[in-house]
């Protein structure tokens, strides 16, 4: 079935460039083009879009505003927004409603990759009212305690990459959304940011400053009552999954990548709970009286799990595609061919073994209980599980027992 790509310009000439330059891919996609924020929305309304590809500037509904109306009234449409870099000031506005930043005028093949991947997200999520549900995120919510720390650092003129990236690094969201941000074509990097540490500094601080205060990254308290699990403990877990992959490799590279990873893994536990509440208060109730695994209980509940979703949101979002594939497939990791150690296995061997370990059991099979040892075989490392369980235990104990 073809895609279906809205683009929107006040410009016709521009829209009249894209429609010979997209004609090749006539055969995949079907193209619409609308030249205002009016018109696009009766697009919309009118038929069914996976992706809406809109300039930032335009006369009386800008890209900004289309995208506000977009994100309320069609949120399983994927919305990309093309926006020239002297536009800094009012592309902020968008931040929390675009899911990706291109560069106008953009590279050859920018729009085309950018289409092509958000429509592939879509197959993570086969359920048209997950996709909308997840479509409709703006913005997570995340510890109070955080947002201070960070809003005191920045206050301080001597505030350094590290002290600012290592309060980031404390939040799951927070660490998303400036990766996201980071790696948007909008920003202008020459390379692929992975790091927390490197967004930080590329942006530079003032940058991230007004990022987090026009963005707000944060939440609501609203958002937070809705919450079924409590973020705090989603925040503890993630953390201690982020140290214990960090663990599994040499090199401080791999080490970073490995951190942050860990620490997005659960990034669909917090989007499900704060947005499906009620659904999330059967899961638990099913995990209870089956004893069985939370992502298990929402296959069944859902058809998806936390782990799909989180991979989708986190790739509408442009993050790193080896973080979004370890995300969405650190439960079950043999959907994934690959042959060598990387982030995906060592998030899937974290949290099993964060899970495992927890448990208190001391026996090896207890603490495997939750990995796949197939693919554990596939990636060569079964013979270290048993250095790798006595690291776990150490790091469960150095966080504390409620971090389990």
């Amino acid at each position: 079935m073809k895609r279906k790509i809205l683009f929107v310009d006040d410009e016709l000439q521009i829209l009249e460039g894209l429609r010979v330059r997209l004609h090749r891919l006539r055969d995949k996609w079907e193209m619409a083009f609308a030249e205002s924020g009016e018109k696009a929305l009766a697009c919309l309304a009118g038929d069914r879009f996976d992706v809406i590809v809109t300039d930032m500037r335009m006369p009386g509904m800008d890209g900004a505003a289309l995208l506000q109306r977009v994100q309320a009234e069609f949120p399983d449409v994927a919305r990309i927004v093309l926006s020239g870099h002297s536009e800094f000031e009012s592309s902020l506005r968008a931040a929390a409603v675009a899911h990706q930043f291109l560069n106008k005028p953009s590279e050859p093949g920018a729009i085309e990759d950018a289409v092509e991947r958000a429509c592939g997200l879509r197959s993570l999520i086969g359920q048209e009212t997950l996709r909308r549900v997840v479509g409709g995120i703006g913005k997570l919510p995340s510890v109070p305690r955080v947002y201070s720390q960070l809003l005191s650092a920045l206050a301080d003129d001597g505030a350094s990459v590290a002290e600012v990236a290592a309060i980031l690094k404390q939040d799951m969201a927070v660490s998303a959304k400036t990766l996201q941000l980071a790696n948007s074509a909008f920003f202008r990097l020459a390379k692929t940011v992975s790091k927390v540490e490197e967004a930080v500094a590329f942006l530079g601080l003032e940058t991230i400053k007004q990022v987090v205060l026009a963005v707000e990254v944060f939440g609501d308290q609203a958002a937070r009552g809705r919450s079924v699990i409590p973020i705090e403990e989603l925040q503890a877990h993630a953390m201690l999954v982020a140290d214990v992959a960090a663990s599994l490799f040499g090199r401080r590279g791999e080490r970073e990548d490995a951190a942050v990873a860990g620490l997005l893994h659960d990034v669909g536990k917090l989007i499900l709970s704060v947005e499906l509440p009620d659904r999330v208060a059967g899961i638990l109730r099913r995990m209870s009286d089956e004893g069985i695994s939370m992502h298990v209980a929402e296959e069944q509940e859902l058809g998806v799990t936390h782990a799909e979703v989180g991979g989708y949101l986190l790739g509408l979002w442009g993050l790193p595609y080896p973080i979004v594939e370890a995300v969405a497939n650190h439960h079950a990791p043999s959907r994934v061919d690959c042959s060598d150690f990387g982030l995906l296995a060592a998030v899937h061997v974290a949290d099993g073994l964060v899970h495992g370990v927890a448990g208190r059991a001391e026996s090896e099979e207890s603490d495997t209980r939750y990995l796949d040892m197939d693919f554990l075989g596939q990636v060569g490392v079964r013979d270290r599980l048993r250095d790798w369980i006595g690291t776990t235990r150490k790091i469960v104990e150095a966080h504390g027992p409620r971090h389990g």
